[in-house]
């Protein structure tokens, strides 16, 4: 898709103009945000033929915007065509809205996003801190550091409903390659009432729970295994029907695409089956499934009492003394936090130009002496308490009693970016989508405080 040029206002657009206060948020934003050198950033994300594209500048706007005000795709699309403010941030008016871009609509932003990925709106992230590090409005020399879970959305998972899911996905694939010609295999037994039946005698209360459980796993993992070997019998008629088939190139495309979708769901289900059956035996299965169509989720105990285990990858950010957020990584191990300092002062420095002065955080970020990184004990003052009984040297200083209380300001803001900005679960697939929502999150808090504090 070719890369769309901005158009010159129209006279509805320059009338709307006066209509605006001047001191909005939105107006402000959209003044400071240098367009120029996103549109230039992201360039090369586009191609120089095809059909013109949206504008980046909308695209932009629009993630900018579904973060700042916690709304969905369809709810922003809907927003931009009755909002003057959100069409002035964006770069449109109410001519091109339902004209040559009427058919912008949520799935744009699922497009745009799946073209330009994470590493995209690291560029947007670039030029806007590159901004504030101009205005001075950030300060490199003190860092404050914190981690915490971002769920994904997923059902709370067992290996009863995943050997349930898994066996329905193995026979829609199945059915699949039944409709498109391949030669079904005989003896497919579907368990689809059988199933339902122990699902409902395992959700049942009573003192013998623990037993229907056992007995109702096992049973569902004797069908999954049952519809794996069958799958991989249909995967071996399929791939005989490719060769020996004239098909046209979109039915051999979806035939493939049906083949590895059946090979990639048996196997997790495998691995279901295998998790599922250790447990009743005692043993700790490493690298579980949590979820089938977003296997990378993992498993984050947080001591919480309402909710034990969160699913989903792991995230740390670095505020500075102003409170906006300088970096931020993303993980998807549950790495222990003394393993996320260095990565973290060095994703600063590489931002910020320099190397900070002072760190505060929790007692999770005491480094051991011994395997301590050179970049770590060149921090002048590391403000981390000690564990133990024993207390850190300097806790009485004054320095290291407004560390801690700064450290303790950056609960504020992850509190923030969870209720306010989407991070409380990514909604965008795989990995790479936990890296987005969390870049537009950070983003989307950067830009309300530049509101605040900009002259």
């Amino acid at each position: 898709m070719a890369i769309s040029y901005r158009h010159q206002i129209t006279f509805s657009a320059f009338l709307a103009q006066d209509i605006l206060d001047q001191a909005h948020k939105l107006v402000r934003l959209a003044e400071q945000i240098l367009w120029e050198e996103i549109y230039d950033g992201l360039r090369p994300y586009y191609s120089a033929v095809g059909r013109k594209a949206l504008p980046i500048r909308l695209m932009v706007g629009l993630h900018l915007l579904k973060h700042m005000e916690n709304m969905s795709d369809a709810q922003c699309a809907d927003r931009i065509r009755s909002d003057f403010y959100w069409m002035y941030f964006c770069g449109v008016d109410v001519d091109s809205l339902e004209g040559k871009y009427s058919h912008l609509n949520s799935s744009s932003m699922t497009k745009f996003r799946n073209r330009i990925g994470d590493k995209g709106f690291a560029v947007i992230e670039k030029v806007i801190q590159n901004y504030l590090l101009k205005k001075k409005k950030i300060d490199p020399k003190v860092m404050a550091t914190d981690s915490s879970c971002m769920e994904k959305n997923i059902e709370y998972p067992t290996d009863s409903g995943l050997l349930s899911k898994g066996r329905e996905n193995l026979l829609k694939g199945m059915n699949s390659l039944k409709k498109m010609g391949v030669k079904v295999v005989s003896g497919v037994r579907s368990y689809t009432r059988k199933s339902k039946k122990i699902l409902i005698t395992m959700m049942k209360l009573g003192k013998d729970r623990f037993e229907r459980i056992k007995r109702g796993t096992l049973e569902l993992s004797r069908q999954a295994v049952h519809i794996v070997g069958k799958s991989k019998k249909m995967v071996k008629s399929a791939e005989k029907f490719l060769k020996t088939t004239v098909l046209d190139p979109v039915s051999r495309i979806a035939v493939q695409g049906t083949i590895s979708y059946l090979k990639g769901q048996a196997k997790l289900l495998n691995q279901v089956i295998h998790q599922s059956r250790e447990r009743f035996k005692g043993r700790h299965v490493p690298g579980k499934i949590y979820s089938l169509h977003e296997p990378q989720v993992t498993s984050i105990p947080k001591g919480k009492r309402s909710k034990p285990n969160e699913y989903g990858s792991k995230f740390n950010i670095s505020i500075d003394k102003n409170g906006f957020i300088v970096n931020h990584e993303s993980y998807s191990t549950n790495k222990h936090d003394s393993l996320l300092l260095d990565p973290a002062i060095t994703n600063w420095e590489e931002k910020t130009g320099k190397c900070p002065s002072q760190i505060n955080a929790d007692r999770g970020y005491v480094q051991k002496t011994k395997s301590m990184s050179k970049r770590v004990k060149s921090i002048v003052r590391l403000c981390i308490p000690t564990k133990g009984k024993k207390k850190h040297p300097a806790h009485k200083e004054r320095w290291f009693r407004r560390g801690q209380a700064m450290r303790a300001g950056i609960e504020a803001v992850i509190g923030h970016l969870k209720q306010d900005h989407r991070i409380d679960k990514s909604r965008y697939s795989g990995f790479r989508g936990d890296k987005i929502n969390l870049s537009l999150g950070c983003l989307a808090w950067n830009l309300n405080k530049l509101a605040r504090v900009a002259k």
